[in-house]
C-alpha cells in the first residue's frame, strides 16, 4: 500500500492544480463580471488562505488585467458584481486581503482619484489581484503540473509579470502613477504582440453574435479568406442558439459592455431584428440574410456541387455507398422553400438520417479555397465589418 501513496498524493495535487487553473481560465475568459465571480465562488477559490509572499510584479500584472477588463465593461457590470457580494448567500465569505495596498499604500485612492475608477471597479481590481497574483508566482516557481497544462491566457499573464519584473524598481519614493503606467504599458504592448495567438475570449475587442454553429464555423473562415482575420482583430464569436437568444444576448451585453457588437440573423427573424435595431449604438452592426438561412446564401450550382462532394465524403453507418450514390440536381431546390427543409426531406428519403448542418459547414470550410467563392451576402457583411471595425474603434 505504501508504494501507492506517492502516486495518490501526486494525483491529488494535479487535480487541485487543474481545478485551480480552470477557475483562473474562467476568470480570464470573457463574460459579465458577476457571472465570473459566481464561478469563482462556487470553486471556493477566495476561501483559500494565502501562503507565502507574492511579488509586486505579480500584483501589477493582475492589476493590468483588471484595467483592461474595466475598459471593456460599463460601471453597471461591476456594480452588479459588488451587489452580489453585499447580498450575502455564497458571497458573504469573501474578504479582501488588501492586495492593492500591497503594491502601494495609496494605490486604491489613486485609482479612484486619478483614473476615475468607481468604488466597484476598485473592488474588482482587488478581486483580480487576490485571484491571479499568487497563482502567477506559483506557476513561475516551478509548479510542473501547472506548467504542463497551462493555458495561453495564464502564460500571457506570466510573461507580462516577467517583463514588469525586469523593469521594476520600487522604493519608498516610487509614485503610484509610475507603477500603474509600467503595468499598463507592458500589458498593452504584449497584448498587441500576442493578440492573434490568444484565445478569442481573452479580452476581446469586439463581439459577433450569430444564431448557430454553422455561422460560427464559416464566418471566421470566410473573413480570413477575405483578409480580415477575426483573431487579429480581437473578434469573439458567440453562438446564440436561435434568433431569440441572439436578441437576448445582444441586449444583455449592450447593457453591460462597452465593446462594439455585431449581430447576424436569418432573414425571417424580423421581430428580433427590430428589437436589436432599437438598442444599437453607433459602432454596432446588424445583419439579416436576405436569402433566408446560411445555406440559402450560396449560388445554387455551387451549392449543389458542394452537397454532392459532401455526400461522397460521408463515412459511417449513414454514408451512402458508391453504388447507391446519385448526384443531387439543382432542380430539387426552389426559391420559395428553404434549402434546409428540402435537404432534410432528401436525407430521410435516402435513409441518411438528418441533414447535419454543422458537418456540412466543416466540409465547406475544408473545400472552399478562395475569396471569390464566398457567397455575396456574406462577403458584403465582411466588407461592412472591415469598413467599420478595421481600424479598431
Amino acid at each position: 500500500m505504501a508504494e501507492f501513496l506517492p502516486a495518490l498524493k501526486t494525483r491529488r495535487l494535479l487535480n487541485r492544480t487543474l481545478h485551480k487553473e480552470r477557475t483562473i481560465v474562467q476568470w480570464l475568459s470573457f463574460d459579465e463580471p458577476q457571472s465570473r465571480l459566481i464561478k469563482a465562488i462556487k470553486g471556493d477559490f477566495f476561501l483559500a488562505e494565502s501562503t507565502g509572499t507574492t511579488s509586486p510584479a505579480a500584483y501589477l500584472s493582475a492589476l493590468a488585467f483588471a484595467a483592461a477588463d474595466i475598459s471593456r465593461f460599463k460601471p453597471l457590470a461591476f456594480k452588479r458584481a459588488c451587489q452580489s457580494i453585499a447580498a450575502g448567500k455564497h458571497f458573504d465569505r469573501i474578504t479582501s486581503s488588501g492586495s492593492l495596498s500591497k503594491i502601494h499604500a495609496h494605490l486604491p485612492e489613486f485609482l479612484k482619484t486619478n483614473l476615475g475608477w468607481s468604488a466597484e471597479e476598485v473592488v474588482w481590481a482587488q478581486l483580480c489581484a487576490d485571484l491571479l497574483a499568487q497563482s502567477l508566482d506559483s506557476t513561475q516557481n516551478g509548479d510542473l503540473q501547472t506548467q504542463a497544462c497551462q493555458s495561453d491566457s495564464i502564460s500571457f499573464l506570466s510573461n507580462v509579470k516577467n517583463r514588469i519584473e525586469s523593469n521594476l524598481e520600487i522604493s519608498a519614493h516610487t509614485e503610484c502613477g509610475a507603477l500603474v503606467c509600467l503595468a499598463q504599458e507592458t500589458f498593452d504592448e504584449h497584448l498587441e504582440e500576442m493578440r492573434s495567438h490568444l484565445s478569442p475570449d481573452f479580452l476581446p475587442e469586439k463581439l459577433l453574435i450569430v444564431e448557430g454553429q454553422t455561422e460560427a464555423i464559416l464566418m471566421p473562415f470566410f473573413a480570413r479568406l477575405s483578409g480580415f482575420d477575426f483573431s487579429e482583430q480581437g473578434i469573439l464569436m458567440l453562438s446564440g442558439g436561435g434568433a431569440n437568444q441572439v436578441a437576448k444576448r445582444f441586449l444583455s451585453y449592450r447593457e453591460a459592455t462597452r465593446l462594439p457588437i455585431a449581430s447576424l440573423l436569418d432573414g425571417d427573424a424580423e421581430s428580433q431584428y427590430e428589437i436589436i435595431c432599437q438598442h444599437m449604438q453607433e459602432f454596432d452592426l446588424l445583419f439579416s440574410l436576405p436569402s433566408g438561412e446560411f445555406e440559402d446564401t450560396f449560388e445554387i450550382s455551387r451549392f449543389v456541387q458542394l452537397l454532392n462532394g459532401y455526400l461522397q465524403s460521408m463515412t459511417g453507418v449513414n454514408a451512402p455507398s458508391l453504388v447507391e450514390f446519385q448526384p443531387l440536381k439543382k432542380e430539387l431546390f426552389t426559391i420559395s422553400q428553404k434549402r434546409t427543409l428540402v435537404l432534410n426531406k432528401i436525407w430521410r428519403e435516402k435513409s441518411l438520417g438528418n441533414f447535419d448542418k454543422v458537418e456540412f459547414a466543416d466540409f465547406v470550410a475544408q473545400t472552399i479555397k478562395s475569396e471569390v467563392e464566398i457567397p455575396k451576402d456574406l462577403g458584403f457583411m465582411i466588407e461592412k465589418m472591415k469598413q467599420k471595425w478595421g481600424d479598431n474603434p
